[in-house]
């Protein structure tokens, strides 16, 4: 990654303890962090930050995960960033569903912070090149 350019990770999640690990892994690996608290909230501030990543929860009041992922594709503003969807179901359904409407990784909770971050330097390293 080029030293000059820092990524803007956007991340929705309902829970503030999963939010501030989050924010905590991703500016440890040197990204910025723009945060919010469900769906509806993550397609607006997609729409204006414009982060190069987004990472979504599946469970979150009011539009989830899965709702917020398939709008955040089906928006030109929004379509081509690429989005790590987190779940606390393992459940194959849920995963098929979240790749069917385009996103790029789904993890399940818990997981390892390294693990992710670690994904999303694969992901984040070829769009900085």
């Amino acid at each position: 990654m080029n030293p000059t350019t820092v990524n803007k990770i956007l991340v929705a999640d309902d829970e503030i303890y999963m939010v501030r690990l989050l924010e905590m892994t991703f500016q440890k690996g040197g990204y910025d962090v723009v945060s919010c608290r469900d769906g509806k909230e993550a397609l607006e501030t997609a729409a204006q930050a414009k982060p190069q990543l987004i990472v979504l929860d599946i469970m979150m009041p009011g539009l989830d995960g899965l709702g917020a992922l398939r709008h955040l594709k089906e928006n030109p503003i929004t379509q081509t960033i690429p989005v790590v969807v987190l779940s606390s179901k393992g459940h194959a359904l849920t995963r098929v569903e979240a790749e069917l409407a385009g996103a790029a990784i789904f993890l399940t909770k818990p997981f390892s912070p390294n693990q992710l971050l670690a994904e999303v330097h694969k992901i984040l390293k070829p769009l900085t090149q």
